[in-house]
């Protein structure tokens, strides 16, 4: 099958730091704050809406596995309107692995003329994503690190996009989800006030994508 498919997109692959990030599981109740281990397309168009201005830009990233380890950070939030702290929550986050400076990993960014001017080869950001950033949390520096034209592969999908975003990653949901675990994404508005919940693909999905996607390969015979 892979041999009638178009060429995949490039894309931007971009070299991330940070010292402590907490992307949360989104969650009504409970006082426990689960963090994701990737950095799913919605939270990457929030935080590229906030510094760069645009809407559609997509991209996806991941953590470098040895180079962080997961922590709990108790913080109580102050309710100003009786004067008196809430109940505490705890807040699961990323940290850097004992021993290693800081967190890395990559973003890979759907290449186009806007995505290339603004990441290349002079290009320095600090970004924010995720929840605590007035503690300090999410603080992101990005750097270009390559143009990639990745190959196709069957495998188990190791990060999380939302449905609509598929495409761009040259995924056609009706072609090529094999086997689908499917959940939901938020698609903040853009005022990033309010929003909706969209259908997303997660982790578990067996899939034949671009190989940045792909965990695990698949033996599959269609």
């Amino acid at each position: 099958m892979s041999n009638n498919r178009s060429r995949l997109p490039s894309f931007l692959r971009l070299h991330l730091t940070t010292l402590a990030v907490a992307i949360g599981e989104r969650v009504k109740k409970g006082t426990f704050r689960p963090c994701v281990e990737t950095i799913p397309t919605s939270t990457l168009m929030g935080c590229f809406f906030e510094h760069f201005g645009f809407r559609d830009f997509v991209a996806i990233g991941f953590f470098d596995e040895d180079s962080y380890q997961k922590k709990l950070h108790t913080y109580a939030p102050f309710d100003s309107a009786i004067g008196t702290a809430k109940l505490p929550l705890v807040i699961e986050y990323l940290a850097p692995k004992d021993g290693i400076k800081e967190i890395t990993g990559d973003i890979y960014v759907a290449a186009s003329d806007e995505t290339r001017c603004i990441f290349n080869d002079n290009s320095d950001y600090l970004v924010s994503i995720g929840a605590m950033r007035s503690k300090g949390f999410g603080q992101l520096r990005l750097r270009l690190k390559q143009e990639v034209q990745p190959m196709t592969k069957i495998g188990y999908l190791r990060g999380r996009l939302r449905e609509n975003d598929a495409l761009a990653f040259g995924i056609d949901p009706k072609r090529d989800i094999i086997s689908p675990n499917y959940g939901y994404l938020f698609r903040p508005d853009m005022h990033r006030i309010s929003g909706h919940y969209e259908r997303a693909i997660l982790p578990g999905t067996i899939l034949e994508g671009p190989d940045f996607l792909i965990g695990e390969e698949y033996q599959y015979d269609r």
